[in-house]
């Protein structure tokens, strides 16, 4: 005789007890709204507004080290602008990653022709790393 399967146990919250500290009797004055509270903080007082601006003479001041900087570089430059066209070398790595790992690949389908199951591997591998190539270098990365 087998005994019987313990009874199954029940999952649930606990009952708490939870304890107020600002417990209201029925008798207290009710909650002061936001516009007493408000009221209640005082005045409004105004920061003046001479102590956010910038202090003279101050060596930290953004505007007068982005002043000196120009300066700097009006005399050293003559301040010439020089547009020069980047050229890409996208084309060049593309080609010498899908190059590389094609040659490699192939070798691993051509030396495994007598194993199907290198040959297959090498084939797929060799779709596989032409598509992410291709993705990578033209949808994933911008301009370089």
């Amino acid at each position: 005789m087998e005994p019987d399967d313990p009874p199954p146990k029940v999952y649930g919250f606990k009952e708490r007890e939870f304890k107020r500290d600002n417990v209201r009797t029925p008798g207290a004055a009710p909650q002061p709204t936001a516009k007493e509270l408000a009221i209640m903080a005082g005045p409004v007082t105004a920061s003046p507004k001479g102590a956010t601006g910038p202090k003279t003479d101050d060596p930290n001041d953004v505007y007068t080290a982005l002043h000196q900087n120009r300066t700097v570089e009006k005399k050293l430059t003559g301040d010439e602008i020089q547009i020069r066209k980047i050229k890409s070398r996208r084309w060049r790595d593309y080609w010498l990653i899908m190059l590389s790992s094609e040659v490699l690949l192939g070798t691993v389908t051509v030396l495994g022709r007598g194993n199907p199951i290198t040959f297959v591997c090498g084939l797929a591998g060799m779709v596989i790393v032409g598509v992410s190539v291709t993705w990578i270098m033209w949808q994933v990365m911008d301009r370089y």
